[in-house]
C-alpha cells in the first residue's frame, strides 16, 4: 500500500471515529435529558449500621421490627448517609434534623414537615428524644457538664445545631466552681455535634478541664459508659431491656426528628406515608416511577 493510500485510510478511520464519538455524545445528551425528565429510576436505600440508635429507632417505629431490604446500604454516620444521598440521584436516607440543609431534599411524612414546631407538638410521626447516660447518678465534671447542656445556655447550642431544645428556664452558674482533669464522652453520631459544640464553651468556663467527645454510635456509647471506659455515653435511643442491668441513669438533652432525605434532583416525590417508607426500606417499592 502506497503512502497516499495509507493517508486516505487513516483519514477514513479518523472520520469514522469522529462519527462514532458524535453519536455517543448525542445519545449521552439525550439519555441525560431522559433521566432528568423521567420520574422512573431505581431507588437506592441508605441507612445506618447496627450500632446506631437512629437505626434502632427507625427499625422499631417505622419498620415495626420487620426486616430491611437485602439491598440496604449501611453507613456508620449521619454524615455518611448525607454524602451518599447528595452523590446518588436515586438514593433515599434518614438523618437527624440537625443534618438537613439545602444539599438534600427533606420529604414530608404523612404531609407533615420535619421541623421544631411539629416535633414539639407531637404531630411529626418520627420524632424522638436525645439522651446522655452516666453509670449511676452523675457526679463531678460529668454532672456539671450535663447541667450546663440542660440549661438555657446549653439549649441555645442545641438549637444552633439544628435540633429541638427541651423546655427549661434554668440558667447555668459557674461562679465559685472549679473543675479539672479529663471528661471522656462517646456514642451517638446524632448527638455528637451538640456535645462537641458544648464542650468548647464549657472548657472556656473551666480551663483546667479537658473534654474528649468521640462519635462511635449509640450502642457503643451505652456499652462504654456501662463498662466505665467513658464518663458519659451519648444515645439517640432509649435503653434496650437487655441493657437494663448496666445501672445507667438517663438525662434528656434535646428532641429530634428522623428526616427522610433524597437527592435534590429527585422530582418523583415530595411526601411519603409511613407505610410507603416501610415498603421502600423492605424492598417492596424499588423504583421511583412507582410514585408517578
Amino acid at each position: 500500500m502506497s503512502s497516499i493510500e495509507q493517508k486516505r485510510e487513516q483519514k477514513k478511520l479518523q472520520q469514522l471515529m469522529i462519527g462514532l464519538i458524535s453519536i455517543i455524545v448525542i445519545f449521552s445528551i439525550l439519555g441525560s435529558g431522559c433521566i432528568q425528565s423521567q420520574k422512573g429510576f431505581p431507588i437506592v436505600v441508605v441507612g445506618r449500621d447496627s450500632a446506631s440508635g437512629s437505626r434502632e429507632f427507625f427499625w422499631e417505629y417505622v419498620m415495626t421490627k420487620d426486616n430491611f431490604s437485602v439491598f440496604y446500604l449501611e453507613k456508620n454516620s449521619n454524615g455518611g448517609i448525607y454524602q451518599t444521598v447528595t452523590q446518588t440521584p436515586g438514593a433515599i436516607g434518614y438523618v437527624g434534623l440537625g443534618y438537613v440543609d439545602s444539599g438534600v431534599k427533606a420529604l414530608t411524612i404523612n404531609n407533615i414537615a420535619a421541623n421544631p414546631a411539629n416535633v414539639l407538638s407531637g404531630t411529626y410521626p418520627i420524632a424522638r428524644n436525645l439522651y446522655v447516660f452516666t453509670k449511676g447518678n452523675a457526679t463531678g465534671a460529668a454532672k456539671e457538664f450535663i447541667t450546663f447542656i440542660q440549661s438555657t445556655e446549653g439549649q441555645v447550642i442545641v438549637q444552633e445545631e439544628g435540633f429541638v431544645p427541651i423546655p427549661t428556664t434554668e440558667t447555668y452558674n459557674s461562679t465559685g466552681k472549679s473543675l479539672s482533669g479529663i471528661l471522656s464522652i462517646g456514642g451517638s453520631t446524632t448527638v455528637f455535634p451538640i456535645l462537641e459544640k458544648a464542650k468548647e464553651t464549657f472548657m472556656i468556663l473551666y480551663p483546667g478541664l479537658q473534654i474528649t467527645v468521640s462519635s462511635t454510635g449509640s450502642g457503643a456509647g451505652i456499652t462504654a459508659v456501662g463498662a466505665g471506659t467513658v464518663d458519659i455515653g451519648m444515645s439517640s435511643r432509649d435503653l434496650k431491656s437487655s441493657e437494663s442491668n448496666l445501672e445507667l441513669v438517663k438525662y434528656t438533652i434535646a428532641s429530634d426528628a428522623i428526616v427522610l432525605i433524597v437527592n435534590p434532583e429527585n422530582t418523583s416525590v415530595d411526601n411519603l406515608s409511613l407505610a410507603q417508607v416501610k415498603a421502600i426500606y423492605k424492598g417492596e417499592i424499588t423504583n421511583w416511577n412507582e410514585f408517578s
